[in-house]
């Protein structure tokens, strides 16, 4: 426990004291590093005063992270050089490819021996639960209030990444509510036709995208909705018609959102489209819808709208004319609705194993503080300008020079950064409009409201459950089952342990609402 000051004190001695011992990290001056603790409020005045006039020598860190990129991000480069300098400390970055990250953070966790950060994917696996349960990291939620940049997190994000009610991470923030129609807007324009605002609307749009030569090239080739696989609008879908956002309070009870009628009424929709031929007949075989929005042949793709600058791109590859725009949300018997994503993609976990006194911590806190003002957002996002871009009459240039790229790991380093929002978007109008769409998404976004709360049937069962669903919603959209067999199928799920995570979530929501 630290020492109080004297109070006999000069107010000149006392205050650099108080620098040395707090300030320093949220302003990254006393950051935290071990030589900097020896600078407590114990020592004579004359040593607290040399001390603190002293620059505090680099907090030395680790992290391990995911590598998108064959070739990591170059750490003789000005990029890492300047995050080093900006956040005082001593970086090393430990990239592992992405198709093997889980695989060794695993086997990480597991050996005890773990770095100053890790990078989880997905805080509610079984191995980081566990983990977190057994006192293996660092509660950060009580710190976040002491950091300029780290208490502007979203409460919502937050509550998303908490285990058992507590924030373990920094999240690496994306925009909230992300998905929405990507739409051939030249094809309304060669039909007559206006932006749909409602499901209806949207339904006469895919019936003319379908059988009204919208291409204007004299042959019956294009569809109105591309889906695939797994249906990347489904969701989106729901929520226009009412429904959830994967699970609801229903009568005192967390309730799935295949229990809700307006899962069926979802349904009945798609397989309207499925009998009309609105939508590729081959969906449930399809791996990525956008291929086929990318061939010109398909008039819409509800998914995430970061989606749609490139498939305009591929698309004017078969047709120079062609034109996308995007809608955020259509409106139902709910009025105007989007689905809340959780805030972010992955978190950093601080090890207490590796950082063991609460002065480092606060060191790295510092570090993704740090990491959060306003110009190093930008360059972890869009590189130094002169160096990885250049403006030009308000438009975007990457460099050509590989050199440069590897120096941001062609776009690795931004998976460093924690807040995004302040973020200043280079690219075409699509781009801008695509950013409009989604801040006003978030205003209108409903949250799963299970996304804080652990059930070990869900982490044991979850994938299995949620197949048998899929499975039998995929035969009702092609009329493979009629209603009796999805009922069936609904009682399958509950017996086969979609009861029991009913009543996990709703333990673990009552347990939330007495707090």
């Amino acid at each position: 426990m630290k020492k109080r000051l004297h109070p006999q004190m000069s107010k000149s001695i006392a205050l650099a004291s108080v620098l040395t011992l707090t300030a320093g990290v949220a302003a990254g001056c006393g950051g935290g590093s071990k030589e900097a603790v020896s600078a407590d409020a114990s020592a004579k005045p004359s040593a607290a005063t040399t001390e603190a006039a002293k620059p505090a020598a680099p907090y030395k860190m680790s992290i391990m992270m995911p590598s998108f990129n064959p070739e990591p991000m170059a750490t003789d480069g000005e990029i890492f050089k300047k995050i080093q300098s900006v956040t005082n400390t001593e970086l090393k970055l430990n990239w592992v490819p992405s198709a093997t990250y889980s695989d060794k953070l695993s086997a990480t966790v597991a050996s005890g021996e773990l770095p100053s950060v890790i990078t989880v994917l997905n805080q509610k696996v079984p191995f980081i639960v566990n983990s977190v349960r057994s006192g293996m990291f660092w509660e950060l939620g009580p710190y976040l209030k002491d950091y300029k940049n780290l208490s502007r997190m979203n409460p919502i994000a937050l509550n998303a990444i908490s285990i058992d009610g507590k924030v373990y991470g920094i999240y690496r923030e994306r925009d909230l509510a992300r998905d929405g129609i990507t739409l051939r807007k030249d094809w309304l324009d060669n039909l007559g036709l206006q932006v749909p605002k409602t499901i209806d609307e949207f339904y006469n749009v895919l019936k003319a995208f379908t059988n009204n030569d919208p291409d204007k090239n004299g042959k019956n080739d294009t569809v109105g909705l591309v889906e695939q696989q797994t249906p990347a609008g489904w969701r989106d879908m729901l929520a226009w018609h009412g429904g959830p956002a994967d699970w609801e309070l229903k009568d005192g009870k967390m309730s799935p959102a295949h229990l809700s009628p307006a899962y069926l009424e979802t349904m009945k929709f798609y397989k309207k489209l499925y009998d009309e031929k609105l939508i590729n007949l081959d969906f449930a075989v399809v791996k990525d819808g956008r291929q086929v929005m990318n061939k010109g042949t398909a008039g819409a793709w509800v998914a995430n709208l970061n989606d749609a600058n490139g498939i305009e791109e591929q698309a004017k590859k078969v047709d120079p004319k062609a034109k996308v725009t995007i809608i955020g949300a259509l409106e139902g018997p709910k009025g105007l609705r989007s689905i809340a994503g959780t805030g972010s993609y992955g978190i950093f976990m601080i090890p207490k194993t590796s950082v063991k006194t609460e002065t480092e911590l606060k060191a790295i806190l510092n570090y993704f503080d740090k990491l959060s003002d306003k110009d190093m957002q930008n360059m972890l996002y869009n590189g130094i300008e002169g160096r990885q871009y250049t403006v030009e009459n308000g438009e975007y240039k990457k460099t050509a020079d590989p050199k440069l790229l590897v120096e941001y790991g062609m776009g690795d380093s931004s998976q460093l950064a924690v807040l995004r929002d302040q973020v200043t978007t280079f690219g075409p109008e699509l781009v801008h409009q695509r950013d409009n769409v989604w801040k006003e998404n978030a205003k209108i976004a409903i949250e799963n409201p299970v996304n804080a709360f652990i059930s070990d049937t869900a982490s044991e069962k979850g994938k299995e459950l949620d197949k048998l669903i899929e499975d039998a919603r995929t035969k009702f959209i092609m009329g493979a089952i009629d209603e009796n067999g999805w009922n069936k199928v609904v009682e399958q799920w509950k017996q086969n342990g979609g009861s029991k995570v009913i009543e996990e979530y709703t333990a673990e929501y009552n347990k939330s609402a007495k707090k």
